[in-house]
């Protein structure tokens, strides 16, 4: 056993919450794993917060292009709005070589965690059930 697993086991949950990541890149992958969540609850469902969510992509009817573009600038708004660990935030619909059914997109952005600003991005593609993973891209 690892002195690392030992330490581990000697703490509490708490603790362990308390103390800081050896990871470096664990507050992107937090905030990936935040960004998929937020991403994947469609509008509507939260009844606290009526703005919480996103539409169905799927059951957009309009253009290829409209439904693109309305769909970025959505994704775009809402992170700003529910996800203050990110700042400059823009999302770019990526190209769709492989699989013309797939949907995905680019989101850049700056996060900012105790202190540290650190340039990002983080790429999300449509699963599914309306299902949005969200991966962290290494810069």
């Amino acid at each position: 056993m690892s002195k690392r697993q030992v330490m581990t086991r000697n703490h509490s949950l708490f603790e362990r919450f308390a103390a800081p990541s050896a990871k470096p890149g664990c507050g992107v992958t937090s905030v990936a794993a935040h960004l998929g969540k937020m991403l994947s609850i469609r509008a509507g469902s939260v009844q606290t917060l009526p703005d919480y969510g996103l539409p169905d992509f799927n059951e957009m009817n309009q253009s290829l292009h409209e439904s693109l573009s309305q769909s970025r600038l959505l994704i775009e708004r809402f992170i700003r709005a529910y996800e203050p660990r990110l700042s400059n935030v823009r999302v770019r619909v990526l190209p769709r070589d492989h699989d013309p059914l797939c949907l995905a997109f680019a989101i850049d952005a700056t996060l900012r965690i105790d202190g540290v600003v650190q340039p990002v991005v983080f790429t999300a593609h449509l699963r599914d059930a309306g299902r949005i993973e969200v991966l962290p891209d290494v810069l």
